[in-house]
């Protein structure tokens, strides 16, 4: 079992070469193997599947790290475990899970020391769940709480993406001018050398958090300048190049400009050849500027679009219950 070998690729970021060295070295963890060894292994997967964006397998592997946990008997790491598993939960739709285990994260953290940077986890957690799941007033009643233990993170990139979750639920409440204060202290922090891909969704996704809040400025505009040259620069997803024309459009809509909007919009469904479920947000997007234009009849045609996908959704979800 070469623990080292995948120790190695995930602190080279080949994060989709770690999971597949990952899934050959899990089945190789047997009752007898050490529950530490087993706890480095699979911490080390799970980290390298959500930096992959494989959140199936990293549900997978954090039950398996749950149970080390457990084994080990160590509170911090059941904790540390229970955040990942929220987080995969989160990131695959499922958003009572991930917020029953953001819970669980946050009691069992009660007694740690107020220097534990866990706590930083702890609060990210369970703030991404709540906002996932509409409690936007809750999750904001514990933004000055991980405000207040930024500075127990020694990483200023994790810092980073820390700020950046602030940011994003400041402007969720209705609070933009400190969503742009915790955004600016993110930009700041967060650095393309180490991640291209995180640095390029942080400026798409804030500067849609911009423009929602009706910001149309040159710092706006130069943070969707920002996120192009990134994405240029990498081979983004579908998810990512959907997001990013979703905001060109909505840039170019508020800028006086809707017909360039839904020019944006038609060109690129036109050669979408990914999952239709991940146009969604698009297309509601895509309704609402029809409507602006008096284009009742299309807008409604787009909803179709969105409430077929929502329907199918609910339906499987409901089948796996």
């Amino acid at each position: 079992m070469s623990v080292s070998k995948l120790l190695h690729t995930v602190q080279a970021e080949e994060y989709e070469a770690a999971c597949v060295l990952g899934r050959q070295l899990l089945p190789q963890l047997c009752p007898e193997t050490d529950p530490e060894t087993a706890w480095l292994v699979q911490d080390a997967i799970c980290s390298a599947a959500h930096q992959a964006d494989d959140y199936e397998f990293m549900d997978s592997v954090a039950v398996q790290l749950l149970h080390s946990a457990a084994l080990l008997e160590r509170p911090d790491l059941q904790v540390a475990a229970l955040c990942k598993a929220s987080t995969a939960k989160r990131c695959l739709g499922q958003v009572e899970p991930a917020l029953g285990l953001a819970h669980q994260a946050r009691e069992g953290s009660i007694d740690f020391p107020a220097d534990s940077p866990l706590r930083v986890q702890v609060y990210q957690v369970l703030i991404a769940a709540l906002v996932e799941s509409g409690n936007f007033q809750d999750a904001w009643a514990l933004h000055s709480l991980l405000d207040d233990c930024l500075h127990l993170v020694a990483d200023p990139h994790e810092q980073g993406k820390a700020y950046w979750t602030l940011g994003n639920l400041a402007f969720l409440v209705d609070q933009p001018q400190l969503g742009l204060h915790y955004h600016d202290r993110a930009a700041a922090l967060l650095t393309p050398a180490k991640d291209m891909l995180l640095w390029a969704r942080f400026n798409r996704a804030s500067t849609e958090l911009r423009l929602q809040a009706s910001l149309l400025d040159q710092a706006t505009r130069d943070c969707l300048q920002r996120a192009e040259t990134a994405f240029e620069l990498i081979d983004a997803g579908d998810l990512d190049r959907m997001g990013l024309c979703l905001t060109q459009s909505r840039l170019a809509a508020l800028s006086g400009n809707p017909e360039a909007g839904l020019k944006l919009l038609e060109d690129f469904a036109a050669q979408y050849a990914g999952s239709g479920e991940h146009l969604v947000p698009l297309y509601q997007w895509w309704a609402e500027l029809l409507t602006t234009l008096g284009r009742d009849a299309l807008a409604a045609q787009k909803m179709r679009y969105v409430a077929s996908w929502t329907d199918q959704s609910t339906g499987e979800q409901g089948a796996s219950k």
